[in-house]
């Protein structure tokens, strides 16, 4: 994983930063859980849970959740705000869950698989899953994510800055580029279980141009150019692009943009033994 995701200051972004799961998504995994398993949903574990995005979400239907990352800073902030019993964080990279085996309802995996050696994690979420048990892995498509407006010359012009930023300005900076991180969700992870589900579903939503500068802050592709160039206020420099496009005389903390991005999901179950 990228060490840019391991220092305190970018946990404490993440968790400021980074949004929670789309209520969609939920939905499609509860939905492809209770197919199979109509009983009480025991325990979740939610791989790769940064500073505790989707974690706190599981918890609401399970009894027990385990929230596990690599990142000992990561855990450290999604501990620090946790408040739910039954919710507990650990440090554990993908491959190497700390749970027994046939001992889990639900693995879930949130925008970080294509950090991982997936076919080794493949391995050990089946170690680890309960007969009928399911992976989820979802991750947003960051190439195909949109910035709207009433107004469709204003929506291309804001469009054009945010996918300038990420591709011109960023580019050679991402440690998985945007292409090959879309290119990996869409045609390259698979999830070997007879019973498999592949979906996409759009997410829209309101984030205050603050907001969306803090999640561009996040990014490996931002916290590597940060870290070579810290003289260089790019995102200074969007932001005054934005608002001058926006004509508006307001801060960033109160304009609000609306935003499309599409979340690819995809669902596995563990079968029977013999089967």
């Amino acid at each position: 994983m990228a060490s840019s995701f391991t220092g305190l200051n970018h946990a404490a972004l993440y968790n400021k930063y980074r949004p929670k799961p789309c209520p969609m998504v939920i939905t499609k995994i509860l939905e492809f859980l209770k197919e199979k398993k109509k009983t009480q949903f025991l325990s979740a574990v939610d791989v790769a849970c940064g500073s505790g995005q989707s974690t706190p979400v599981l918890g609401e239907y399970f009894e027990s959740v385990l929230g596990c990352d690599i990142s000992e800073a990561q855990v450290s902030e999604a501990t620090k705000t946790n408040t739910a019993p039954n919710i507990k964080y650990c440090v554990a990279d993908a491959e190497h869950i700390p749970v027994a085996d046939n001992s889990v309802d639900l693995v879930t995996c949130s925008d970080a698989a294509h950090w991982f050696d997936f076919p080794a994690f493949c391995k050990e979420v089946d170690r680890v899953l309960k007969p009928f048990g399911c992976l989820v892995v979802y991750a947003r498509l960051r190439n195909d994510q949109k910035i709207l407006h009433e107004d469709d010359k204003i929506a291309t012009k804001l469009d054009d800055l945010y996918t300038k930023f990420r591709y011109d300005r960023l580019k050679g900076y991402w440690e998985v580029p945007i292409e090959k991180h879309d290119n990996m969700y869409r045609h390259d992870f698979h999830i070997n279980y007879p019973d498999c589900q592949r979906h996409v579903v759009e997410e829209h939503s309101d984030i205050s141009l603050s907001g969306l500068l803090g999640y561009i802050e996040t990014l490996s592709g931002y916290q590597k150019y940060h870290k070579e160039h810290p003289e260089d206020d790019i995102l200074k420099d969007l932001q005054d692009k934005m608002l001058q496009t926006l004509s508006v005389d307001k801060s960033a903390d109160d304009v609000i943009l609306k935003t499309m991005c599409p979340i690819l999901v995809l669902l596995g179950r563990k079968p029977e033994p013999n089967n």
